[in-house]
Order: C-alpha cells, then structure tokens, then sequence
C-alpha cells in the first residue's frame, strides 16, 4: 500500500512543475480543495490506465500528469485499491509529481497566511506549534496551550522550511512512529557534523582535498533538535556526530539566550530536545548544553534522570550530582533521596587524615564513594548544611587544594560514619520537611 504520510515526504525541494496543479497564492486552506468534477474526471481516467486499448492508457496517463496535484486522490485511490496490476503501476509512477505539488502547494499556503488566520494541514507544523505553545491534554482534552507564542512559532517554522534540506526533515514529523523521520534525522546530524569537520578522501589513489568546513545556521540546528525531539530512542539509529559542536559551532545559543518571542520559540525546541534524551551520553551531553543555553532548571532535570538511571556509568552519575549540587535547589532534596540506599560504588580513594601526610603504599588503606554517599553529600548541601558535620571527609582539602567546588570524589565517609550520616539525615528530614 502507498501510505499517504510517505509519499508526501519524498521531496527535497520543489522543483517548479508546469500544469493545472499550480499553488493558490490564497492565504486559505479551502482555495486547495479539488471540486468534485475535478476528482470524477481524475477517477475515470485512473480506470483507463488499465484499457486495453495502449493508446488510450497512454492518454490518461499524459492527462494525469497535466492534472498534477488535482489528481492526487484519485491516484493514491488506484495505487492502494486497483485490482488491475497495470493501474497500480501507472498511478504509483505519476504519484511522487502530484505529491510534490501538493505539498509545494500546501507550504506556499501556509506561507502566505502571514498573520495566522486559518488553520493548515502541513506535516510537522502543528506538532511545533504544540511544542511551543506547550500544549497538552489528557483523554482528548486540552489542559493547557500558551497561544502567546503562535506569531513567532509561525515566523521560525517558516525560516525551518525556507531551505529544500531542512524543509525535508520537518515535513517527515509526523510520520509512522518515528520509522522514517528516525533515520532521517541521524542522517542529517552526520551530514551537518561532516560539513562542519569535512575530511580528505582518496579517489584513483590521489588525496583529494576536503571541502571548504561549512558551520550550521541556526534553522539546520534548530530542524534537527525538533526532529530528534520527536523521535523515540526505539527509532533512532546509534549516533556518532556530536550534537554539542553543531550546537556551540551556528548561532543557536544565541538565538536561544534571547530575550525576545523567537527566542522563547528557540528555547522551546531546546528544552524539548533536553527533555526527551533518555540514553546516557545524551544526557550528559545534555547537562552541558542546558547550562550553556542558560537553563538550569532543565540542566537540573537531566541530571536527575541521569543520577538515576543505573544503566548509565558511574562517571555520567558522578558528574549529574555534581550538576545538581551547582545548580540544584532544596527541591531536588526528595529526588536525591530515592539513591540513599544505592551502594553502587562510584570510585575508591585512598582514606587519610587531613592532618597527616599520605601514608606510604604498605599503610594505605582505601574507602569507596558510593552513589548514596554522593546523594547524601549532595542533599546537605542544598539543604544548606556542611558535609563534613555528617562526618564526611572533604579529600581535596586534606590535599591542601583551593578547590571549593562540589565534585562527586570529593566527599567520602567511612562505613561506620556513613550510618551515622544516614540516621542524623532522617533526624533532620522528620524536623524539615
């Protein structure tokens, strides 16, 4: 079967292409509707594609392909339903024009409906308008829509589409489950990070020269994080270009830092991405770009997906406490608090006395950081307390350095003291809620 969703998604641009099928320059939808003559004189000619008579199929299938996006539905009706292997065929060979001239069609619609006023069925574009407007519902019902935004997230989207690559990518939203836009995706990230690093190639054994490096705009990295936002990891092939240089290497930190509507419209597709990473090295990567984009809170909420996701290593979870202890806030206290009874261990350090010089290898005796160890020291100092009155040893100042900043090896306690924490802990939480 011809699936609707997949053909309209096979361009890449829209070539010019002569015929009956030329856009309405008409800010509404409804001047796209085909009239009924229209589509009763499409279908007859679908069904003599299958005449005996060759010349006859000849000539409705050249009057077909005059009809451009006028035919449309009739094509996908004899592509999908025909019983006659002849009029399967013909109609699956004019559909890709048809589907190009109505999307060009649908997109120059939306385009010059400049303020607004109509509602447009285009692929990608009510889901970035949900994300911005952060719209959502349950069991049907809207809940929430902040629609302050829609003039801006019309203007960006707009820029999005304005180019045939990204264009490409942003109308595959919506798709079958992310089965098409997931590859496509990947796709283009190794595409923009390969533009960004190009590399020299051998050809008939000579070294050719790399291209000229091109660094994303703001649109190919703002297209690309909506399109993985919308993605599900079950869809998304293993990735390899880091997302972090195409961000740090356009315009879209800036972009996004502003205060003005796009900027919020930027942020918006920022904190959606941020929001939907669930494998570890995004989420570190994402702890990283949230602080540079100036959103703490969302560098906050990724690291605590992160601290608790066991199936990340114990250096990804190290360094979301640390996150969370420079950023954190008494809020995230009761987060912290579900890893206390974690003993995954983090790292093992040589245990001294601050006061005394590192013994020498026959006398060293080591002590292990756990994960709830690292919780616990992080919990108490965003409750505003000292680590070190819970019996904890801060190692950096044993080692006489000026580091004053929290770092997951930081802190450690030894087994007795670590019970002792753990109970003056709860004394302390019954009494603050």
């Amino acid at each position: 079967m011809i699936r609707t969703c997949a053909a309209l998604v096979v361009l890449a641009g829209f070539a010019a292409h002569a015929g009956a099928a030329a856009p309405s320059s008409s800010p509404d939808p409804k001047t796209l509707a085909v009239p009924d003559e229209v589509q009763a004189k499409a279908r007859e000619l679908v069904q003599k594609l299958g005449s005996e008579q060759f010349a006859e199929r000849e000539q409705a299938e050249d009057e077909l392909a005059k009809m451009g996006r006028l035919a449309r539905a009739a094509l996908l009706e004899g592509a999908n339903s025909s019983p006659s292997a002849e009029v399967r065929s013909r109609c699956e060979t004019l559909l890709p024009k048809a589907n190009t001239l109505e999307m060009r069609a649908r997109v120059e619609t939306f385009l010059a409906d400049a303020e607004g006023k109509f509602e447009h069925d285009l692929p990608g574009w009510n889901q970035f308008r949900n994300l911005v407007r952060n719209d959502w519902s349950l069991f049907g019902h809207h809940l929430h829509a902040d629609r302050g935004l829609d003039k801006a997230a019309r203007v960006v989207f707009a820029d999005l589409i304005s180019t045939p690559v990204n264009r490409h990518v942003m109308l595959a939203v919506g798709g079958q489950a992310g089965v098409e836009l997931g590859p496509l995706a990947a796709a283009r990230r190794q595409e923009l990070y390969t533009q960004r690093n190009p590399r020299a190639v051998v050809v008939g054994g000579m070294i050719v020269r790399p291209a000229e490096p091109r660094n994303p705009t703001t649109a190919d990295v703002a297209t690309l994080l909506f399109a993985e936002s919308q993605v599900g990891p079950k869809y998304f092939p293993p990735r390899t270009a880091s997302i972090s240089l195409l961000i740090s290497s356009s315009g879209f930190t800036t972009a996004a830092r502003s205060d003005d509507d796009a900027g919020k419209v930027y942020r918006a597709i920022a904190v959606a991405w941020l929001q939907t990473r669930v494998e570890p090295i995004d989420q570190s990567n994402a702890m990283t770009i949230a602080r540079n984009l100036n959103l703490p809170a969302e560098a906050c909420r990724v690291a605590v997906r992160l601290f608790e996701n066991k199936g990340a290593t114990v250096f990804y979870r190290g360094n979301a406490a640390t996150t969370l202890a420079s950023l954190g806030d008494k809020s995230h206290i009761p987060l912290l608090e579900k890893a206390l009874a974690d003993e995954t261990v983090l790292t093992t350090i040589i245990k001294r006395d601050p006061n005394k010089p590192i013994p020498p290898p026959a006398e060293r005796e080591t002590v292990e950081i756990q994960i709830r160890d690292v919780a616990l020291a992080v919990a108490i100092t965003l409750a505003g307390q000292k680590p070190e009155d819970y019996g904890f040893v801060d190692q950096y100042k044993a080692n006489g350095s000026a580091v004053t900043t929290f770092n997951y090896t930081r802190y450690y306690v030894t087994p007795d003291d670590r019970k002792a924490a753990l109970a003056k802990w709860k004394e302390w939480r019954a009494k603050n809620p």
